[in-house]
Protein backbone atom coordinates (compact mmCIF):
# COMPACT_ATOMS: atom_id res chain seq x y z
CA UNK A 1 0.00 0.00 0.00
CA UNK A 2 1.37 3.47 -0.87
CA UNK A 3 2.32 5.85 1.95
CA UNK A 4 -0.54 7.85 3.38
CA UNK A 5 -0.58 11.34 1.81
CA UNK A 6 -0.44 14.50 3.89
CA UNK A 7 -3.94 15.81 4.62
CA UNK A 8 -4.93 19.35 3.60
CA UNK A 9 -8.09 21.04 4.84
CA UNK A 10 -8.09 23.31 1.77
CA UNK A 11 -7.96 20.42 -0.71
CA UNK A 12 -11.26 19.45 -2.37
CA UNK A 13 -11.54 16.18 -4.30
CA UNK A 14 -13.64 16.45 -7.48
CA UNK A 15 -15.65 13.36 -8.37
CA UNK A 16 -17.13 14.38 -11.70
CA UNK A 17 -17.94 12.92 -15.13
CA UNK A 18 -15.22 13.23 -17.75
CA UNK A 19 -17.11 14.13 -20.91
CA UNK A 20 -17.06 17.07 -23.28
CA UNK A 21 -20.52 18.20 -22.22
CA UNK A 22 -19.34 18.63 -18.64
CA UNK A 23 -16.45 20.89 -19.65
CA UNK A 24 -18.16 24.25 -18.80
CA UNK A 25 -19.16 22.97 -15.36
CA UNK A 26 -15.64 21.67 -14.74
CA UNK A 27 -14.24 25.12 -15.56
CA UNK A 28 -16.69 26.75 -13.14
CA UNK A 29 -15.78 24.29 -10.38
CA UNK A 30 -12.06 25.00 -10.75
CA UNK A 31 -12.56 28.77 -10.89
CA UNK A 32 -15.06 28.95 -8.04
CA UNK A 33 -13.20 26.67 -5.67
CA UNK A 34 -9.84 28.34 -6.28
CA UNK A 35 -11.34 31.82 -5.79
CA UNK A 36 -12.61 30.67 -2.38
CA UNK A 37 -9.15 29.47 -1.33
CA UNK A 38 -9.66 25.77 -2.04
CA UNK A 39 -7.25 23.48 -3.88
CA UNK A 40 -8.97 21.22 -6.44
CA UNK A 41 -7.75 17.63 -6.58
CA UNK A 42 -8.90 14.91 -8.95
CA UNK A 43 -8.48 11.25 -9.89
CA UNK A 44 -6.63 12.49 -12.98
CA UNK A 45 -3.64 12.77 -10.64
CA UNK A 46 -3.69 8.99 -10.13
CA UNK A 47 -2.06 6.81 -12.84
CA UNK A 48 -4.75 5.14 -14.92
CA UNK A 49 -3.36 1.63 -14.65
CA UNK A 50 -1.34 -0.56 -12.37
CA UNK A 51 -1.73 -2.32 -9.06
CA UNK A 52 -2.96 -0.31 -6.12
CA UNK A 53 -4.93 2.28 -8.11
CA UNK A 54 -7.96 2.00 -5.83
CA UNK A 55 -5.75 2.42 -2.75
CA UNK A 56 -4.26 5.57 -4.30
CA UNK A 57 -7.72 6.97 -5.04
CA UNK A 58 -8.79 6.26 -1.46
CA UNK A 59 -5.61 7.92 -0.20
CA UNK A 60 -6.19 10.97 -2.38
CA UNK A 61 -9.74 11.44 -1.09
CA UNK A 62 -8.51 10.89 2.47
CA UNK A 63 -5.94 13.64 2.01
CA UNK A 64 -8.65 16.20 1.22
CA UNK A 65 -10.71 18.08 3.75
CA UNK A 66 -13.77 17.89 1.51
CA UNK A 67 -15.07 16.36 -1.69
CA UNK A 68 -17.63 17.20 -4.36
CA UNK A 69 -19.57 14.41 -6.05
CA UNK A 70 -21.62 15.23 -9.14
CA UNK A 71 -24.19 12.50 -9.73
CA UNK A 72 -25.91 14.20 -12.65
CA UNK A 73 -24.77 11.60 -15.21
CA UNK A 74 -27.10 8.77 -14.26
CA UNK A 75 -28.27 7.83 -17.76
CA UNK A 76 -26.76 4.99 -19.76
CA UNK A 77 -23.90 6.11 -22.01
CA UNK A 78 -20.92 4.92 -24.05
CA UNK A 79 -20.69 2.07 -26.50
CA UNK A 80 -21.91 -0.46 -23.91
CA UNK A 81 -24.90 1.73 -22.90
CA UNK A 82 -24.35 1.31 -19.19
CA UNK A 83 -24.66 3.85 -16.35
CA UNK A 84 -21.49 5.26 -14.84
CA UNK A 85 -20.71 3.70 -11.49
CA UNK A 86 -17.44 5.51 -10.70
CA UNK A 87 -19.17 8.59 -9.28
CA UNK A 88 -21.45 6.82 -6.75
CA UNK A 89 -18.61 4.41 -5.91
CA UNK A 90 -16.22 7.25 -5.06
CA UNK A 91 -19.01 8.93 -3.08
CA UNK A 92 -19.20 5.71 -1.07
CA UNK A 93 -15.47 5.95 -0.41
CA UNK A 94 -15.90 9.54 0.77
CA UNK A 95 -18.76 8.55 3.08
CA UNK A 96 -16.56 5.84 4.59
CA UNK A 97 -13.71 8.32 5.05
CA UNK A 98 -16.06 10.85 6.68
CA UNK A 99 -17.00 8.20 9.25
CA UNK A 100 -13.35 7.85 10.26
CA UNK A 101 -11.96 11.39 10.05
CA UNK A 102 -12.92 15.01 9.45
CA UNK A 103 -14.12 15.07 5.86
CA UNK A 104 -17.07 16.95 4.37
CA UNK A 105 -18.73 15.68 1.22
CA UNK A 106 -21.18 17.54 -0.98
CA UNK A 107 -23.46 16.07 -3.65
CA UNK A 108 -24.31 17.90 -6.86
CA UNK A 109 -27.15 17.08 -9.22
CA UNK A 110 -28.65 18.65 -12.31
CA UNK A 111 -32.30 17.95 -11.55
CA UNK A 112 -34.32 18.31 -8.35
CA UNK A 113 -35.59 15.07 -6.74
CA UNK A 114 -33.79 12.74 -9.20
CA UNK A 115 -31.29 11.61 -6.56
CA UNK A 116 -34.17 10.17 -4.52
CA UNK A 117 -34.78 7.75 -7.39
CA UNK A 118 -31.20 7.05 -8.47
CA UNK A 119 -29.64 6.61 -5.00
CA UNK A 120 -32.36 6.42 -2.37
CA UNK A 121 -29.92 5.36 0.38
CA UNK A 122 -28.76 8.99 0.41
CA UNK A 123 -32.13 10.32 1.52
CA UNK A 124 -31.32 12.93 4.14
CA UNK A 125 -28.29 14.22 2.22
CA UNK A 126 -29.84 16.92 0.06
CA UNK A 127 -27.98 17.52 -3.21
CA UNK A 128 -27.06 20.95 -4.49
CA UNK A 129 -28.79 21.53 -7.84
CA UNK A 130 -26.79 23.23 -10.62
CA UNK A 131 -29.28 22.74 -13.50
CA UNK A 132 -26.41 21.94 -15.85
CA UNK A 133 -25.27 25.58 -15.94
CA UNK A 134 -22.06 27.37 -14.96
CA UNK A 135 -23.99 29.89 -12.87
CA UNK A 136 -25.63 26.99 -11.05
CA UNK A 137 -22.26 25.42 -10.29
CA UNK A 138 -20.91 28.71 -8.93
CA UNK A 139 -23.97 29.04 -6.68
CA UNK A 140 -23.38 25.50 -5.43
CA UNK A 141 -19.74 26.27 -4.69
CA UNK A 142 -20.71 29.37 -2.75
CA UNK A 143 -23.38 27.43 -0.83
CA UNK A 144 -20.86 24.72 0.10
CA UNK A 145 -17.69 26.73 0.73
CA UNK A 146 -18.64 30.39 0.98
CA UNK A 147 -18.35 32.26 4.25
CA UNK A 148 -20.37 35.12 5.70
CA UNK A 149 -17.75 37.72 4.87
CA UNK A 150 -14.72 38.29 2.70
CA UNK A 151 -15.76 36.07 -0.19
CA UNK A 152 -15.64 37.22 -3.81
CA UNK A 153 -18.82 38.44 -5.42
CA UNK A 154 -20.78 36.27 -7.83
CA UNK A 155 -19.81 38.57 -10.70
CA UNK A 156 -16.11 38.15 -9.85
CA UNK A 157 -16.55 34.37 -9.92
CA UNK A 158 -18.28 34.57 -13.31
CA UNK A 159 -15.49 36.70 -14.78
CA UNK A 160 -12.82 34.40 -13.40
CA UNK A 161 -14.68 31.42 -14.89
CA UNK A 162 -14.74 33.15 -18.27
CA UNK A 163 -11.01 33.86 -18.19
CA UNK A 164 -10.16 30.35 -17.03
CA UNK A 165 -12.28 28.88 -19.82
CA UNK A 166 -10.26 30.85 -22.35
CA UNK A 167 -6.98 29.69 -20.82
CA UNK A 168 -8.07 26.04 -20.83
CA UNK A 169 -9.14 26.36 -24.48
CA UNK A 170 -5.57 27.41 -25.30
CA UNK A 171 -4.18 24.38 -23.46
CA UNK A 172 -6.53 22.14 -25.42
CA UNK A 173 -5.52 23.65 -28.77
CA UNK A 174 -1.84 23.33 -27.93
CA UNK A 175 -2.27 19.62 -27.25
CA UNK A 176 -4.83 18.98 -30.02
CA UNK A 177 -7.51 17.63 -27.67
CA UNK A 178 -11.21 18.43 -27.37
CA UNK A 179 -11.63 18.36 -23.59
CA UNK A 180 -9.55 19.17 -20.51
CA UNK A 181 -9.79 15.79 -18.79
CA UNK A 182 -6.13 14.90 -19.19
CA UNK A 183 -3.64 14.85 -16.30
CA UNK A 184 -1.32 17.51 -17.74
CA UNK A 185 -4.14 19.86 -18.72
CA UNK A 186 -5.71 19.42 -15.28
CA UNK A 187 -2.43 20.51 -13.68
CA UNK A 188 -2.20 23.47 -16.08
CA UNK A 189 -5.81 24.45 -15.38
CA UNK A 190 -5.33 24.39 -11.60
CA UNK A 191 -2.20 26.52 -11.92
CA UNK A 192 -3.99 28.97 -14.24
CA UNK A 193 -6.90 29.24 -11.79
CA UNK A 194 -4.45 30.03 -9.02
CA UNK A 195 -2.77 32.73 -11.09
CA UNK A 196 -6.13 34.34 -11.88
CA UNK A 197 -7.21 34.26 -8.24
CA UNK A 198 -3.92 35.82 -7.12
CA UNK A 199 -4.23 38.53 -9.79
CA UNK A 200 -7.68 39.37 -8.36
CA UNK A 201 -6.24 39.47 -4.83
CA UNK A 202 -8.45 36.57 -3.76
CA UNK A 203 -5.65 34.33 -2.53
CA UNK A 204 -2.07 34.93 -1.44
Amino acid sequence: MPPRPVRSNEAVFLNIPFDEGYRPLFVALLAGLTALGCKPRCVLEVPSGGEGRLDRIYGLISSCGASIHDLSRVARSGSFRVPRFNMPFELGLAYSIARRQAHRFFILEERTFRLQASLSDLNGHDPHIHEGRQDGVLRCVLDCFGTQGGQPSFLVLKEMTRKLGRAIAIFEREQAVTHPFHPYIFRQAVEAAGQLARAEGLIA
